[in-house]
């Protein structure tokens, strides 16, 4: 996987994003817990194999890894639970694949979208559906999204008999022209072109 271009944006909101954390470490922490309180006895089975060749019970503590999507599972007791685990694989790949409630909490990197996918309630959640930027995005110190500037008009359709008119209106329109680029090229608008 290639490292995508780096940016600086010190006023992401960040508030959300660290409540998920926290509850995502909580219930990583309640999951490793439980699996050390299970897996307690040395007769506890550590296994490996893809996915599909998970045992469909196991004893309680028994831990299995799943060779194609890199992700730990643990038996409760009644069925297995997922304690941790990314995969990295192509958007067909992952959609080809139907989660059950038992892979719940698992991660799905898609290299060819850069996108971040998990297992809640049995199914795909896309990870990121939005961020809150409140003031701009930069690429190797560039800004290249800010603030939505203010509207440009359109230009008014001419009469292509009347002359001074049409004239006119190129003329406005050159200048409209002029204040766009102007605006997308600004480091204090988008920042979007040189």
């Amino acid at each position: 996987m290639t490292r995508p271009d780096t940016f600086n944006s010190p006023d992401i909101e960040t508030t959300s994003s660290l409540r998920q954390i926290g509850a995502l470490e909580t219930d990583t922490l309640t999951q490793f817990q439980t699996i050390r309180d299970l897996a307690g006895s040395a007769d506890a089975a550590f296994t490996f194999g893809t996915r599909a060749s998970r045992p469909a019970s196991g004893a309680q503590g028994d831990r299995f890894f799943a060779t194609d999507r890199n992700w730990l599972y643990y038996w409760s007791g009644t069925q297995w639970a997922i304690v941790a685990g990314l995969w990295f694989t192509t958007d067909a790949t992952r959609a080809a694949v139907t989660p059950d409630t038992t892979d719940n909490g698992a991660a799905v990197y898609t290299t060819d979208t850069n996108k971040l996918w998990r297992v809640s309630g049995g199914a795909w959640v896309d990870g990121f559906v939005s961020i809150d930027v409140t003031t701009s995005y930069e690429v190797g110190g560039v800004k290249v999204i800010g603030a939505r500037g203010a509207a440009v008009a359109d230009v008014a359709s001419a009469d292509a008999t009347d002359l001074p008119t049409v004239i006119t209106l190129a003329n406005e329109t050159k200048a409209q022209l002029n204040l766009l680029l102007a605006r997308v090229r600004a480091a204090t608008g988008h920042g979007l072109i040189s």
